[in-house]
This record gives C-alpha cells, structure tokens and sequence, in this order.
C-alpha cells in the first residue's frame, strides 16, 4: 500500500511539473499583463512557433513580428512554444531594460536553452550580476585605444592573404567563366581570422593550422542549424527532454567538446609560452571597436581589388540565430579583379 501511495505521489508531482512548465506559469504571466494593460495573445503550449515556421518556411521570416507589431503596438505579449514573452520596439523600455534598471532583468530562460549550450551559461554574454562584472572587468583593457590600434596592420596582413588567394583562384579561370565565391562562408572564415587576430588570442601557430579553422567554423555553423531547428521543434526549451541524446544531440556534443579541446590546446600552450601573442596586453577580447575596425579594414582593401556583382536568380532570406544573416545557402557574388589598380602592402602601420 505504501510503494502505491509513494508512486501515485511521483506521478502527481509529475504531472503537476508538467502543467506547470506548459499551463500554469506561462497564464499566470500573461494574465498580470493583461491586467496591467499590456496587449497581447496567449496561444497554449504552442504559443507562436507554428506562426513564426510557416513566415520562416515562406521566406520571410520578419513578417510575423510585423504584423503582430501593427495590432498591438510597440509592445505586447505572446508566447515562444510555453516561455511567455514580452516584446518591445520602443526604445524607452529598451533603455530602461538594458540600462537604467539593468540589475533587475536576467537572461530569459530560452535563451539559456539556446545559447548556453553554445556558449556555456556562465560566458560573458550569458553570465549575470557579479560574475558578469568580473567577466567585463577582466577584458576591458583590450578595449583601450593603443591595444586596438595594434592590431591594425596584422588585420590588413589577414586580408591581404585571402585577397591574394582570390587573385590565384579568378586568374585561373576561363575568360568566358565568372569567379564566383559564397560571400558568407569567406568572410566568415576571414572573421574567424581576425577575431582570433590570428595569434593574438590563439597564436600564430595554432590558428595557422587548417584543421582547427575547420573544426571551429564547422563546429558553430552546424550547431547553430541544429539548434535552430531543436528550438522550433521545442525539443531544445523542454527539460530534461533537451538532455537526452536524439534530435541532434549528440552531434552538438560532439561539436562542443571539439571545440573545447581546442580552446584547452590554446590555453595550455599559451601557458608553456609554446605560443606568443602578438597584440599588447595581458588579455584580447572582441568588441564594437573592434569589430568596426575589422570591418572597415577588411571592405576597404576587399573592394580596392576586386568589383562585385550578384549572380542571378538568388534568393536573399534574412535569418537570425544569435544575430541576422543570410540563411543557410548564403550570398553568392561573381568577382572581377580590378586590374588597373597597384596594390601595396602594407597600408596600414600601427605606432606604440
């Protein structure tokens, strides 16, 4: 009689979890914002996955956030499968949320679904209050304008060697055949260059080495299509049903401990001082100086060299995991060298 009552008790806790995670929790919040006056719809376990798939599969995906904008406003209330979720567009509540009252927002629970298993939950971007502020402590000083500056001429140097393997590859070409280039997977390739400033972070030997540029840009590329296609599915914002091994699991694991080698590599090899960096300061980070800088080094010595066309008959469909690119297939341009301009190296020089 015991074992019955103790098993009627687990299974009762259980379906109360349950009800809970998919029902209750998720009313209960979009009944405190309606009656704070809040607008918004409350669609059951599903919430707007389904909506948010089909614009997706239409090819525009952004279509559903504005029509949903147009009918509530510059905030409102839905639901992302059973998370309730507040959205804004007004850049007031966007102050006060990322700035004036920033301590008392935390990072939503599907997106530590989503980007903690990318990233890990206690990284910078997902780490919170003091951990968070250590984190920002410890990278600031990459951020000063001499280290930045630094890195200015090993950036072009980067550059100016994908350029000159574009060169090779167009020349070798028929004069009737256009040189064409998947313009998403080079430049993501020559980001993972220069955000690892090919060795101020990872070393000069580490990241001259091809299999781990490969193994880094395939593992993010294909754990971010699998986490995609997890979220929507909701198999990846279930618990304990997000752990078990199906569904893709196992290769995002795998591609996570890859990945962590690799960084364990850089680390204990930077420690033996088998690596050396080459930019100034006991710590590198990216950020939006950086990112900015890279940006304009790279288009201005990319376009000194090369004209850029579109090859017809593409599709252009934005998406968006962790940021808003192109999607999978990625852009395609057809180059043609300029071949009246004289290219010298190296434009830039960086002063200590």
């Amino acid at each position: 009689m015991l074992l019955v009552l103790l098993l009627l008790a687990l299974i009762s806790w259980i379906v109360y979890r349950l009800l809970k995670f998919w029902i209750l929790d998720p009313w209960r919040i979009h009944r405190d914002l309606w009656s704070q006056g809040v607008p918004g719809r409350y669609i059951p376990v599903v919430g707007e996955i389904l909506h948010i798939r089909k614009r997706i599969l239409a090819e525009d995906p952004f279509s559903h956030g504005r029509a949903l904008a147009t009918r509530s406003g510059d905030y409102y209330h839905i639901s992302f499968g059973p998370i309730a979720r507040f959205e804004t567009f007004d850049p007031a509540l966007m102050n006060g949320v990322l700035k004036t009252n920033a301590h008392a927002y935390h990072k939503p629970y599907i997106m530590q679904m989503i980007l903690g298993v990318l990233l890990g939950n206690d990284s910078l971007l997902m780490s919170e209050d003091e951990v968070h502020a250590r984190h920002r402590r410890l990278i600031a000083p990459v951020f000063q304008h001499q280290n930045v500056n630094s890195m200015i001429s090993l950036m072009a140097e980067i550059t100016s060697n994908l350029i000159t393997k574009w060169a090779v590859a167009a020349a070798a070409c028929h004069k009737d055949e256009p040189f064409t280039l998947n313009i998403r997977e080079e430049m993501a390739r020559l980001t993972l260059d220069n955000v690892s400033v090919t060795s101020c972070v990872f070393g000069t030997e580490i990241i001259s080495d091809e299999t781990i540029h490969e193994t880094i840009y395939r593992g993010a590329t294909e754990t971010l299509e699998l986490v995609e296609k997890r979220t929507f599915n909701m198999i990846g914002i279930i618990p304990i049903i997000n752990r078990l091994p199906f569904a893709g699991k196992p290769h995002i694991d795998k591609c996570n401990r890859e990945t962590k080698e690799i960084i364990r590599r850089i680390v204990d090899e930077r420690k033996k001082g088998l690596t050396k960096s080459a930019c100034k300061g006991p710590r590198s980070c990216i950020g939006q100086n950086f990112a900015m800088l890279e940006a304009k080094i790279m288009l201005a010595l990319i376009i000194r060299r090369f004209r850029f066309e579109l090859e017809p008959g593409q599709k252009y469909v934005p998406d968006v995991v962790i940021t808003m690119r192109l999607d999978a297939v990625g852009l395609s341009f057809n180059l043609e060298p300029e071949r009246n301009r004289e290219y010298k190296f190296p434009l830039y020089h960086s002063e200590t």
